[in-house]
């Protein structure tokens, strides 16, 4: 591969660099954003609705919890085959033709949108039917959660870096087993590759600094504002830029790896 601009942005540091920095740059919109403090209910569009059906506001009469819980499964397993089948398959892979979608490619993404999605519609055919019986205004599917805004960014701030950083640990995976860059960390790459260490390692690491990671979330263990004393002060504009740089990273991890494969594919 010639050294021009591809050769650099597809680099290993480059694809590690990128990966990395979007987690930094996710914990620290978390530590600065106001909301990750707010004691007030969450209220989150459609995410709050399905969050709210499946979790909480459950009538007392058992005939009706039963039908809750029915009617959630039944939108779970609707989501679900209608994601691969429906959306997947016929949608995006044969009308569409996206090959981003190509066979499996995309299906678990697409399945988790298409559950959300009939949880939703369903939490409305479930108020509707609460409507009818006209004494169960109380317990009407909303946007809100019914937890605080501070609860709510904890389970996002771990839901966050478990998609994080497993994605930045597959990039140092596939750099450290990949050949198009045969003279990038000789050494670590034949330690990675030797025996089981590769798997030992990552599935060690991945566990152990989750467990950290979700330990000092939930427990408030680390204060940012005692550690940051006014040091990187943010407001509204410079948060709304750090995510639109977050937007931008997760771009250049696709686009990094999508022009790997297709330079793989087409020396092969």
């Amino acid at each position: 591969m010639g050294k021009d601009f591809r050769y650099y942005f597809q680099h290993p540091w480059s694809r590690m660099i990128v990966a990395y920095l979007v987690i930094f740059f996710n914990f620290l919109i978390f530590a600065e954003d106001p909301v990750s403090h707010s004691q007030t209910e969450a209220n989150v569009i459609v995410v709050g609705n399905c969050f709210s059906f499946v979790t909480n506001k459950y009538p007392r009469g058992v005939g009706w919890r039963i039908l809750k819980v029915l009617l959630w499964l039944l939108a779970i397993l609707t989501g679900l085959i209608a994601g691969k089948f429906v959306f997947h398959q016929r949608l995006f892979g044969q009308l569409l033709r996206l090959k981003m979608f190509r066979e499996d490619h995309g299906s678990w993404m697409t399945m988790f949108f298409s559950t959300i999605l009939f949880l939703f519609i369903f939490s409305h055919i479930y108020n509707t039917i609460l409507l009818m019986d006209g004494n169960m205004g109380a317990y009407i599917i909303t946007d809100y959660m019914g937890i605080r805004n501070e609860s709510f960014m904890k389970l996002a701030a771990v839901g966050t870096w478990m998609g994080d950083f497993v994605t930045a640990w597959m990039v140092t995976d596939m750099m450290l087993q990949d050949k198009p860059y045969p003279d990038w960390g000789k050494s670590a790459r034949a330690f990675w590759k030797k025996g089981n260490v590769r798997i030992t390692l990552f599935w060690t690491v991945l566990f152990t600094l989750t467990s950290v990671v979700v330990l000092v979330i939930t427990t408030d263990w680390i204060s940012w504002d005692k550690l940051n004393r006014g040091f990187l002060p943010s407001d509204e504009v410079s948060r709304a830029f750090l995510a639109s740089f977050i937007l931008v990273f997760d771009l250049l991890i696709v686009m990094q790896a999508n022009g790997l494969t297709m330079e793989l594919s087409s020396s092969s």
